[in-house]
Protein backbone atom coordinates (compact mmCIF):
# COMPACT_ATOMS: atom_id res chain seq x y z
CA UNK A 1 0.00 0.00 0.00
CA UNK A 2 2.85 2.40 0.75
CA UNK A 3 4.31 1.86 -2.72
CA UNK A 4 0.92 2.76 -4.24
CA UNK A 5 0.78 6.02 -2.27
CA UNK A 6 4.36 6.75 -3.31
CA UNK A 7 3.34 6.73 -6.96
CA UNK A 8 0.12 8.64 -6.28
CA UNK A 9 2.18 11.46 -4.78
CA UNK A 10 4.53 11.56 -7.76
CA UNK A 11 1.78 11.40 -10.38
CA UNK A 12 -0.42 13.97 -8.66
CA UNK A 13 2.48 16.39 -8.34
CA UNK A 14 3.50 15.83 -11.94
CA UNK A 15 -0.01 16.46 -13.22
CA UNK A 16 -0.68 19.50 -11.05
CA UNK A 17 2.77 20.95 -11.75
CA UNK A 18 2.15 20.61 -15.49
CA UNK A 19 -1.26 22.27 -15.22
CA UNK A 20 0.06 25.19 -13.21
CA UNK A 21 3.15 25.61 -15.40
CA UNK A 22 1.23 25.57 -18.67
CA UNK A 23 -1.48 27.78 -17.18
CA UNK A 24 1.14 30.29 -16.11
CA UNK A 25 2.91 30.28 -19.46
CA UNK A 26 -0.25 30.52 -21.55
CA UNK A 27 -1.60 33.41 -19.50
CA UNK A 28 -4.54 31.53 -17.97
CA UNK A 29 -3.42 32.54 -14.46
CA UNK A 30 -2.54 36.11 -13.71
CA UNK A 31 -1.67 38.67 -16.34
CA UNK A 32 -1.10 38.06 -20.00
CA UNK A 33 2.01 40.19 -19.85
CA UNK A 34 4.83 37.91 -20.91
CA UNK A 35 7.59 39.39 -18.81
CA UNK A 36 9.33 37.41 -16.12
CA UNK A 37 9.61 39.96 -13.37
CA UNK A 38 9.00 39.27 -9.69
CA UNK A 39 5.85 37.29 -10.36
CA UNK A 40 3.69 36.23 -7.47
CA UNK A 41 2.25 33.56 -9.78
CA UNK A 42 5.19 31.34 -8.88
CA UNK A 43 3.55 30.92 -5.49
CA UNK A 44 0.91 28.78 -7.19
CA UNK A 45 3.54 26.05 -7.45
CA UNK A 46 3.30 25.64 -3.67
CA UNK A 47 -0.08 23.95 -4.14
CA UNK A 48 1.12 20.87 -6.11
CA UNK A 49 3.88 20.34 -3.55
CA UNK A 50 1.48 20.48 -0.62
CA UNK A 51 -1.02 18.12 -2.23
CA UNK A 52 1.65 15.62 -3.28
CA UNK A 53 3.18 15.69 0.19
CA UNK A 54 -0.20 14.97 1.72
CA UNK A 55 -0.89 12.10 -0.69
CA UNK A 56 2.50 10.44 -0.15
CA UNK A 57 2.78 7.93 2.66
CA UNK A 58 6.49 8.36 3.30
CA UNK A 59 9.15 10.37 1.51
CA UNK A 60 6.94 13.42 1.66
CA UNK A 61 9.59 15.71 0.14
CA UNK A 62 11.04 13.27 -2.37
CA UNK A 63 7.69 12.56 -4.08
CA UNK A 64 6.93 16.22 -4.92
CA UNK A 65 10.51 16.72 -6.06
CA UNK A 66 10.40 13.71 -8.36
CA UNK A 67 6.96 14.66 -9.65
CA UNK A 68 8.11 18.17 -10.51
CA UNK A 69 11.31 16.91 -12.12
CA UNK A 70 9.40 14.35 -14.18
CA UNK A 71 6.98 17.02 -15.40
CA UNK A 72 9.66 19.57 -16.19
CA UNK A 73 10.90 18.18 -19.57
CA UNK A 74 7.33 17.67 -20.74
CA UNK A 75 6.37 21.22 -19.79
CA UNK A 76 9.42 22.72 -21.46
CA UNK A 77 8.82 20.68 -24.63
CA UNK A 78 5.16 21.73 -24.81
CA UNK A 79 6.13 25.32 -24.14
CA UNK A 80 8.81 25.28 -26.83
CA UNK A 81 6.96 23.45 -29.60
CA UNK A 82 3.27 24.34 -29.15
CA UNK A 83 3.16 27.63 -27.32
CA UNK A 84 4.93 30.68 -28.66
CA UNK A 85 8.18 31.04 -26.72
CA UNK A 86 8.96 34.63 -25.77
CA UNK A 87 12.28 33.90 -24.11
CA UNK A 88 15.38 31.88 -24.71
CA UNK A 89 15.57 28.29 -23.55
CA UNK A 90 17.86 29.24 -20.67
CA UNK A 91 15.44 31.82 -19.33
CA UNK A 92 12.60 29.30 -19.51
CA UNK A 93 14.79 26.73 -17.75
CA UNK A 94 15.57 29.22 -14.97
CA UNK A 95 11.86 29.94 -14.56
CA UNK A 96 11.08 26.21 -14.46
CA UNK A 97 13.83 25.57 -11.91
CA UNK A 98 12.39 28.21 -9.62
CA UNK A 99 9.00 26.57 -10.08
CA UNK A 100 10.50 23.26 -8.88
CA UNK A 101 11.91 25.08 -5.86
CA UNK A 102 8.49 26.47 -4.95
CA UNK A 103 6.90 23.06 -5.41
CA UNK A 104 9.34 21.47 -2.95
CA UNK A 105 8.87 24.43 -0.63
CA UNK A 106 5.15 23.66 -0.62
CA UNK A 107 5.95 20.11 0.46
CA UNK A 108 8.09 21.49 3.28
CA UNK A 109 5.28 23.80 4.35
CA UNK A 110 2.90 20.83 4.47
CA UNK A 111 5.36 18.92 6.66
CA UNK A 112 5.75 21.94 8.92
CA UNK A 113 1.98 22.34 9.27
CA UNK A 114 1.63 18.62 9.98
CA UNK A 115 4.26 18.72 12.72
CA UNK A 116 2.65 21.80 14.29
CA UNK A 117 -0.70 20.05 14.26
CA UNK A 118 0.79 16.99 15.97
CA UNK A 119 2.41 19.13 18.65
CA UNK A 120 -0.85 20.97 19.21
CA UNK A 121 -2.75 17.69 19.54
CA UNK A 122 -0.21 16.33 22.04
CA UNK A 123 -0.46 19.48 24.16
CA UNK A 124 -4.23 19.30 24.02
CA UNK A 125 -4.18 15.66 25.19
CA UNK A 126 -1.89 16.52 28.10
CA UNK A 127 -4.24 19.29 29.23
CA UNK A 128 -7.16 16.84 29.29
CA UNK A 129 -5.30 14.41 31.56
Amino acid sequence: MANYRYWVGILSCSLLFSLVFLGQQSGAFGSTDHEHHGETGLLLFVIPGMIASYLSSKKRILCPLLGALYALPLCLAIRHFWLTPFYSFWQELAYATSAVFWCVFGAMLALFARSLLQIFQQCHRRERQ
